[in-house]
C-alpha cells in the first residue's frame, strides 16, 4: 500500500509548507537540493506542490529525472489537481506518477537507452533531451494508448472514469512529442518562422485523436510557437481534410479563447510575467507578443480585446523590469559591505543580459521612456558603485557595456582616459 502523503499531508509536512511560503530565495534553494537528492516524486510533490510559482521563478537547475523527461511535452498544461477539470485541455499533477510507472514498466530494456542518455544531466541538457525524448515520446505512447488504468490511481485523487480520456489525450500530445520540442526550441532561440515540416507532421492523423487530445495540441502550439498559428489557419482553410479541419478549427478557437481569457483574468499577465525567471521572461514577453499579433491578424478577430490585453502586458513587463532592477542590482550595489568580487560581478552581469534582453521585447510593446529612465537609474548606480570603491574600473566599464551599449562604454573609458 502507498503512503498518502499526497491526499492529506503529515502535520510536520504541513509545517514546512507554511515556513517554505515566506522563506527567502537562498532556503528555497537549499530545499529543493535537499528534495532532488531524495529523488522520491511523492516527497517532491508533498513539499514543493504549493511553491511551483516560486520554483519557476528561480529557474533552478532541476536534475533531469524519467517522469520529468516524459511529461516535458505537456508541461504547459500541468495544473494542481484542485484546479483541473476534465472537460479542459489540461493534465492534474497528481496522475502524472502513476502514468509514469506505467510507461517505464512498458519500455523494459528500452530504459537503458534512456536512463544512460540523461544520467547526471538537469533540464537544460537540450541535446539530451532531443535524443532521448525521440526515443521516449513515441513509445511512451503506444505503450499509453493500450495500457488499462494502473492499480494505484487512486492515489491521483481523481475518479476512475476519467482516466480513459485523459490518458488518450495525453498519447496524442506524446505522440507528437519530438515535433512539438523542436518548434518551442526553436521559438525559445529566436528562430521567427515556424517550422512548417514539424507543423505538419503535428497535425498528420489528427483526425483519429480524441477532441480534447486535439485542444491539447492546438493549445501547445499557440502557446510553444504562436508564428505557427498561420499554418494552423492553413491547415483548417485547405479543405484536404474536412474532418480534422473542423476539429482543428475548434481546437483552435477553444485554445484561442482559453489563452485570452486567461490573460484578461484578475491575475493575467501580471502572474505570468512575475512567475518566471528573469532570464526567460524576455522569451516569454516575444511568445505572448507573437501570440497577439497572429490573434489580430486572423481578420481582426477579437481585436476589440486585444487593446487591454497589450496595455495589461505593457504594465506587467515595466514592473517585472523594475523589479528586477532593484533586486538584482540597485539593491545589491547600494548595499554592498565590501568592493564586489568575481561571482558578484558575474551575478550583475547575467542580470544585466537578462534585463536587457526582457527590455528589448518589452520596448515593443510600450513604455519606451520609461526604459530609458530606469536604465539611466541604472548606469548612474554603477558609476556611484565605482566610485565608492565597489567597483574596479574594468568591472564598472564591462556593466556599462551590457547596460548602456558598447558606444556608451566607449565614450566613458576615452574620456575618463583623456581622449575625449
Amino acid at each position: 500500500m502507498r503512503d498518502d502523503t499526497l491526499k492529506a499531508p503529515r502535520p510536520d509536512v504541513r509545517a514546512l509548507r507554511h515556513e517554505l511560503r515566506s522563506a527567502d530565495d537562498e532556503k528555497i534553494r537549499r530545499v529543493v537540493a535537499i528534495v532532488d537528492e531524495v529523488a522520491d516524486p511523492c516527497v517532491n510533490q508533498a513539499i514543493l506542490d504549493p511553491l511551483r510559482a516560486r520554483l519557476t521563478s528561480l529557474n533552478l537547475p532541476r536534475p533531469l529525472r524519467f517522469p520529468r523527461l516524459l511529461f516535458m511535452p505537456l508541461d504547459p498544461l500541468i495544473v494542481a489537481a484542485p484546479q483541473w477539470k476534465p472537460d479542459e485541455p489540461s493534465v492534474p499533477r497528481t496522475a502524472l506518477m502513476p502514468l509514469a510507472r506505467v510507461v517505464r514498466a512498458g519500455l523494459g530494456s528500452e530504459m537503458i537507452f534512456i536512463d544512460r542518455t540523461i544520467a547526471g544531466r538537469r533540464m537544460d541538457a537540450t541535446q539530451a533531451i532531443a535524443l532521448a525524448g525521440e526515443a521516449l515520446w513515441p513509445r511512451a505512447a503506444d505503450i499509453l494508448a493500450v495500457a488499462p488504468a494502473p492499480e494505484d490511481w487512486a492515489e491521483t485523487g481523481l475518479p476512475l472514469r476519467v482516466y480513459d480520456s485523459l490518458a488518450r489525450a495525453i498519447t496524442a500530445v506524446l505522440r507528437r512529442g519530438p515535433h512539438l520540442y523542436l518548434l518551442r526550441r526553436d521559438h525559445d532561440v529566436g528562430v521567427l518562422d515556424a517550422s512548417e515540416q514539424a507543423v505538419n507532421a503535428i497535425l498528420q492523423g489528427i483526425t483519429a485523436e480524441s477532441e480534447l487530445g486535439c485542444a491539447m495540441i492546438a493549445r501547445l502550439i499557440l502557446l510553444r510557437s504562436p508564428q505557427a498559428a498561420p499554418l494552423l489557419r492553413r491547415f483548417v482553410t485547405s479543405g484536404q481534410d474536412h474532418a480534422g479541419s473542423r476539429m482543428m478549427q475548434t481546437a483552435i478557437e477553444r485554445g484561442t479563447e482559453e489563452m485570452l481569457a486567461a490573460m484578461e483574468s484578475e491575475a493575467g499577465l501580471a502572474a505570468e510575467i512575475q512567475n518566471v525567471a528573469l532570464a526567460n521572461v524576455g522569451a516569454q514577453v516575444r511568445r505572448i507578443s507573437a501570440f497577439l499579433r497572429e490573434i489580430e491578424a486572423d481578420e481582426g478577430a477579437h481585436r476589440p480585446r486585444l487593446h487591454a490585453i497589450r496595455e495589461k502586458l505593457d504594465e506587467a513587463c515595466q514592473e517585472r523590469f523594475s523589479d528586477g532592477l532593484n533586486t538584482g542590482l540597485l539593491t545589491p550595489l547600494a548595499e554592498a559591505p565590501r568592493p564586489l568580487d568575481g561571482a558578484d560581478q558575474t551575478r550583475m552581469e547575467t542580470t544585466s543580459r537578462d534585463l536587457r534582453a526582457l527590455e528589448t521585447e518589452a520596448r515593443k510593446v510600450g513604455g519606451a521612456v520609461n526604459y530609458d529612465r530606469l536604465l539611466k537609474e541604472a548606469t548612474d548606480a554603477v558609476m556611484e558603485a565605482a566610485a565608492a570603491g565597489m567597483l574596479t574600473p574594468a568591472r564598472k566599464l564591462r556593466l556599462i557595456e551590457i547596460l548602456a551599449g558598447p558606444e556608451a562604454a566607449a565614450e566613458l573609458y576615452e574620456k575618463e582616459n583623456g581622449w575625449g
